[in-house]
């Protein structure tokens, strides 16, 4: 392989892609959808809990509604005490929207716990603050029938916080459990997006008949190798910018101080992340020199992004049982490597060796797939007239072919 047109092919293709309308839409639709997204659910819960609302209240105990007013006295829900011969008519009201529902406390209810809270239609209902306070009422409610004293109901209240410290002190780090995760998003996403503009790159450079002409003055490994590299950079930009984007907007909803980030942390998901995208990024290219035009290549590209999604799928079993068996040799086939050991990571400490031998592992299988690309990429890549079958493919990874 020679370096200098290795890196004259990717500079080539990083000015060139860089420009393209397809690569600068996905690169600004993405954290625009953030963005609008964040914003959404943002708004969305603060409406959901600013919301003014008119709730009415049967209380056959007597006891509970003073303790329930007092709960939402602080809250925009407002409720109103009526007897229970005024069923009939709160019933009503709820029909004709004078209140948005009313509550029906009795002894039995309270103690089955299932509280009903009667609505005109149960599809249009924002009961977050008011679920809390039912919940609250009758919890203490119970403690004060127990014959607890307004200290023993404070303690019993008290809120709980579980902590999982190691046998140093120190308590678990959100670092090492929210890293892992966003890497294995953002090469998921880096994969499905830039692969998307490789190999239809790949797909217009061969009806185009440009890639006779390059592959007249250099090779195909060259090629193909200069491609990524371009790519890679291209990829790198984009994740920066989603990055820049996405902090952003977490900060606005949680307190980055407190994930105490290190290169212990890091490195290693980085480092998963670029031979990730080297495999996948290689699959797409070759995919591409096998298809005769677009069609065909959305129903490959479709093939090679369910990859490395098969581990996603998996990605609560895994979380459960990191270190079983399965999950260990899924850690070591090829395909499945990144996202695997990047899921682990964010459930369980690896050892080292373990994290040393699934990245050598990791990038071996780099290394064959850009090698078996190539081959596919030189001898696919001059066929126009029609899409390549996987008996043709198989065909073309051999030596003699």
């Amino acid at each position: 392989m020679k370096l200098h047109d290795t890196m004259k092919i990717a500079r080539w293709e990083f000015i060139k892609n860089i420009k393209s309308p397809t690569f600068l839409a996905l690169t600004i639709i993405i954290p625009v959808l953030m963005v609008a997204g964040g914003m959404i659910g943002y708004f969305a819960t603060s409406s959901a809990m600013n919301e003014i609302q008119q709730v009415a209240v049967i209380d056959e105990t007597g006891a509970l509604f003073p303790i329930l007013d007092a709960y939402l006295s602080a809250t925009p829900v407002e409720a109103t005490l009526f007897t229970v011969d005024e069923r009939e008519q709160v019933a009503e009201e709820v029909r004709q929207g004078l209140y948005n529902g009313y509550l029906y406390l009795t002894a039995q209810t309270v103690k089955s716990g299932e509280i009903p809270y009667y609505v005109k239609d149960t599809r249009d209902q924002n009961t977050f603050v008011l679920a809390d306070a039912v919940r609250y009422t009758v919890n203490l409610h119970r403690l004060q029938t127990a014959g607890l004293s307004d200290a023993a109901v404070r303690l019993a209240t008290a809120p709980i916080i579980f902590q999982t410290r190691s046998l140093a002190g120190e308590e678990a780090s959100l670092a090492e459990m929210l890293v892992p995760y966003a890497v294995v998003f953002i090469l998921v996403l880096a994969a499905m997006f830039s692969g998307q503009v490789l190999m239809y790159g790949v797909i217009k450079e061969k009806r185009n008949r440009i890639v006779e002409i390059l592959l007249s003055s250099i090779s195909s490994l060259d090629l193909l190798v200069g491609k990524l590299i371009g790519f890679a950079g291209l990829g790198l930009m984009q994740v920066a910018l989603w990055l820049a984007v996405g902090l952003t907007i977490a900060a606005r909803f949680i307190d980055l101080g407190q994930i105490s980030l290190t290169a212990a942390d890091l490195v290693p998901a980085v480092l998963f992340f670029i031979g990730g995208y080297l495999l996948f990024a290689s699959l797409f290219a070759a995919m591409g020199a096998t298809m005769k035009d677009a069609e065909g290549g959305s129903q490959m590209q479709g093939m090679v992004i369910l990859i490395p999604m098969i581990p996603l799928f998996a990605a609560q079993a895994i979380m459960m049982a990191p270190n079983a068996l399965w999950v260990r040799i899924m850690s070591f086939v090829p395909p499945f490597i990144p996202v695997t050991v990047l899921i682990r990571m964010a459930a369980t400490t690896l050892p080292w060796w373990e994290i040393a031998a699934t990245f050598v592992m990791l990038v071996l299988s780099a290394a064959v797939f850009v090698v078996l690309g190539a081959r596919l990429f030189d001898r696919g890549i001059l066929h126009f007239e029609r899409n390549l079958s996987f008996k043709d493919i198989g065909k073309m990874l051999k030596k003699n072919y």
